[in-house]
């Protein structure tokens, strides 16, 4: 009788099943992997827009209290000195506006002043009569502390009243009036000058 002795191993067939659930793991290891990846990168994208907002947010903060400071330095300063500074940089409106209204006649009267530029002011004065418009224009011409004067333009009140033969005998003592406007340019040194002569007089 013979005896068959097979003394190799015996090889385990591997069933269809574990071949298909050995892929989808391994697919599913690789989704995971691809999404934690992909999840990571937009994280970090978005963690690096914030981080570069609130360097933008406190770069605007420390922009804003610099402001701050300054304006409370500024608003600390004495009364005193604001109004030199003031005056070191503006010109003597008050003793130009007085200079120009001495050189008035005397029913002269300004209805508008107002600065133009920083060496220009125009002027709207009214008179009673066309004589006084012009003997004033001469007055300012004439004066050393401006440097041009002249009529911008010239309008008469209620002169259209007067032709279309209205009766205007109550008024005609104060009618027509003129109203003229005058540009006069100016310099600052001799505006100075004009302040130093008042302080001689006085």
């Amino acid at each position: 009788m013979l005896v068959d002795i097979n003394l190799l191993p015996i090889k385990e067939k591997t069933s269809l099943t574990s071949t298909i659930l050995i892929i989808v793991a391994v697919i599913m290891l690789l989704g995971a992997t691809t999404w934690l990846g992909l999840d990571y990168y937009v994280s970090t994208g978005k963690l690096q827009e914030k981080e570069r907002l609130l360097q933008q947010e406190k770069l605007i903060v420390q922009t804003e209290q610099k402001r701050e400071q300054a304006n409370r330095v500024i608003d600390s300063a004495p009364l005193v000195e604001k109004i030199e500074y003031i005056q070191g940089k503006e010109i003597a409106a008050a003793d130009l506006l007085q200079h120009l209204v001495a050189l008035l006649p005397e029913r002269g009267y300004f209805m508008k002043y107002e600065y133009q530029d920083k060496k220009t002011v125009n002027i709207e004065v009214r008179f009673d009569t066309l004589a006084d418009t012009s003997h004033y224009l001469h007055e300012l011409t004439n004066s050393p502390y401006l440097t041009e004067a002249a009529i911008e333009k010239m309008e008469t009140t209620n002169f259209e009243e007067i032709n279309e033969g209205k009766d205007m005998t109550a008024f005609e003592n104060i009618l027509p009036r003129y109203h003229s406007l005058y540009k006069i340019e100016f310099q600052k040194d001799k505006i100075l000058e004009l302040k130093g002569d008042k302080n001689e007089g006085e």
